[in-house]
């Protein structure tokens, strides 16, 4: 794992077309700002790793 430091403003690039900026530094969190192209997934690792949920089916009076 490569470990950054970077300060308010500071970018750092993934690839050629990926820039990474950090937009904002509180306490005990940061934001970032990730531009990438359209076809570039960017995903948080929470979802990325979340198994697909079946989807309700609507309620359909009369079947069975």
């Amino acid at each position: 794992m490569l470990v950054l430091s970077r300060k308010l403003g500071q970018s750092f690039h993934v690839g050629s077309d990926v820039r990474v900026t950090i937009v904002k530094i509180d306490r005990n969190s940061v934001r970032i700002g990730i531009h990438a192209p359209e076809e570039v997934s960017v995903q948080r690792e929470e979802i990325c790793f979340e198994l697909p949920q079946p989807r309700p089916q609507p309620y359909k009076a009369g079947a069975a």
